[in-house]
């Protein structure tokens, strides 16, 4: 076997050098991705490290060679072909930074209609020279490839078996721990992962009116589906739902002490004096994590691309209340006006309708509608809808990522106070455009939206205002200073219910709530029974709960006995059921 594999690495002894310069941002990613998915140890360090350079270095051998196959021989267009397949680790190191996952087609339908102004800083585009340049001078001082068609067509050959046989004899195949669950799930090159992920066989979606044996099961093993007639005591009808986007714990005073207290005082009045529960995400990304919310179901994608079979918003719908979903972005993007429609909301706001507003155009900028304005308009919504029952949803757009709003049309914020006692770099920090100074703004914008609440006597005892996020946001770009004392729990979402008239019943204890308990607690506090087949359950209720979190091919089940990672395309029996049951849906 050794002579085998010399035997075939002999053929890329001349170019040794060059592919390991050029490999070493896909390992950089690599390393990356460990730190941010919590697996560096041993083994990931090291053999998941080798293994990671031996699969960057024969792709791109095999890149090369293709190429030159195919009749190219300018350097410059080489080092094109690389500046490329570089933009697509980029992309892997941005989302891994961004949101712990890789980039997949799940985030390439997200390209499309954003805000790309970014593209013009300096900074970047000194990054995408650097992407250009360094394969260049890299192929232009070590590479004087000279072989026949016939000889790269044998390296394609050998590279092609060498990772295939690495795949097969890999370590990290041997050793199942979540870190190298993990590590193998970053192991794959960019460009591969990308096309797997285009010709995957996803699991069938399947729809129950009573589960088999096998799978009724597993429900009770992980306490799913048990019949309750949970309602809370007090129903609220006038319902507001904020789902800030990226909304954090890491920016609250409250969790992060780095924070300073005028700057999230808000959000921490919310979280100390009201019902509150630190949740678990459950998905990442806008539309992944409002399709959890809205169904109480973890597989986002099977909820939006069948017209959503589970939906709390449905139900309030059906049940009498007039809902609307008000955003500050486009409605349209990524067809969402449509999709979020077919979770029930009767009416879909955003950018694009307020810019044919006179009341609100002037107040559109960067990726859409300001906050303080968008409140604005919720508050004229209610009071139109004064003597109805009604449920909205807000999604703002000023803490968008990465750096939070660029442009506040004719808005005006307080600095931080001279006499808040914090540090002069802490000042400065939050007079920059970033995410901090974003969350800075953003609850001050919430204190107007809630005293205006107030004062247009909207706030009621049946009037209930939910603060919560649609998904967490990791990356620290400026602000890593606020982040030192880092806590898991920063990466979780706040979930406050502001009241005139707080629910009887107390929050109950336990870990692993997530984002999957948002729909039947909403369902709860409105005087509706949870639909058998969410996954989810009210924060008032007791009893344990199981986290579950679908990736592009695996899912991640996590509870109070542990945490076990499932690939789609699982042997295992047990394995395979939970698949199927995160891809069913039961009446």
């Amino acid at each position: 076997m050794l002579n085998f594999v010399k035997k075939y690495l002999s053929l890329f002894k001349q170019e040794f050098w060059v592919y390991t310069a050029l490999a070493l941002p896909g390992l950089i990613m690599y390393f990356i991705g460990v730190a941010q998915l919590g697996a560096a140890d041993r083994i990931t360090l090291t053999a998941g490290a080798l293994v990671k350079y031996a699969n960057e270095f024969l792709t791109i051998a095999a890149l090369f060679c293709l190429l030159h196959f195919l009749g190219f021989k300018k350097r410059w267009f080489f080092a094109l072909a690389l500046f490329f397949y570089y933009l697509t680790v980029s992309a892997d190191i941005a989302l891994l930074i961004y949101f712990k996952e890789r980039f997949g087609l799940k985030y390439a339908g997200t390209l499309f209609g954003g805000q790309y102004a970014f593209l013009l800083d300096i900074r970047l585009i000194l990054y995408l020279t650097f992407l250009y340049f360094y394969p260049y001078f890299v192929v232009r001082r070590a590479w004087a490839h000279r072989s026949s068609r016939h000889a790269s067509a044998k390296k394609i050959a050998a590279a092609a078996v060498l990772m295939l046989l690495l795949a097969l004899i890999s370590p990290l195949r041997f050793v199942r721990t979540p870190n190298t669950f993990y590590a193998r799930a970053l192991m794959q090159t960019t460009l591969i992962e990308i096309v797997t992920d285009a010709f995957i066989k996803k699991p069938p979606y399947t729809h129950y009116t009573q589960l088999p044996a096998g799978l009724e099961a597993l429900a009770q093993k992980y306490n799913l589906f048990a019949p309750t007639d949970f309602v809370n005591a007090h129903n609220y009808e006038r319902i507001i739902l904020l789902t800030g986007e990226a909304v954090s714990n890491k920016f609250l005073n409250s969790f992060n002490a780095s924070i300073p207290p005028e700057a999230s005082y808000v959000l921490d009045d919310a979280a100390q004096n009201y019902p509150f529960a630190s949740l678990r995400y459950s998905a990442l990304s806008t539309l992944y994590g409002l399709s959890v919310i809205f169904s109480g179901h973890p597989n986002a994608e099977l909820m939006y691309k069948n017209d959503f079979p589970l939906s709390f918003v449905k139900v309030l719908r059906d049940g009498g209340f007039k809902t609307a979903f008000i955003r500050g972005a486009d409605e349209e993007y990524m067809d969402e006006h449509i999709i979020f429609k077919s979770a029930g909301f009767e009416e879909v706001y955003g950018a694009r309708y307020f810019t044919r507003s006179p009341q609100y155009s002037n107040s559109v900028a960067w990726w859409g509608l300001t906050d303080r304005k968008l409140f604005e308009f919720a508050i004229d919504y209610l009071k139109e809808n004064k003597d109805k029952k009604v449920f909205i949803n807000i999604l703002n757009v000023d803490t968008h990522v990465p750096s939070g709003r660029r442009d506040y049309p004719g808005q005006d914020y307080p600095p931080l106070a001279e006499e808040s006692g914090q540090p002069r770099k802490v000042k400065k920090l939050y007079g920059r455009q970033n995410m901090a100074r974003a969350f800075y703004r953003f609850n001050y914008d919430l204190g107007l939206f809630i005293d205006a609440l107030r004062e247009e006597g909207l706030f009621d005892d049946k009037t209930l205002l939910i603060l919560t996020g649609d998904h967490p946001f990791f990356a620290n770009m400026d602000t890593a200073s606020l982040f030192k004392n880092y806590r898991p729990v920063y990466d979780e979402v706040p979930f406050a219910l502001i009241t005139a008239k707080t629910p009887a019943e107390p929050v109950a204890t336990g870990v692993f709530k997530s984002q999957q308990d948002i729909a039947p607690t909403i369902l709860g506090l409105a005087g509706f029974k949870t639909p058998r087949g969410m996954f989810g359950r009210s924060i008032f209720e007791p009893g344990p709960r199981t986290l579950f979190y679908m990736k592009n091919n695996y899912a991640v089940i996590e509870n109070q006995t542990g945490r076990r990672m499932v690939p789609f395309n699982t042997t295992r029996p047990e394995e395979a059921d939970i698949i199927k049951l995160l891809n069913s849906t039961l009446e």
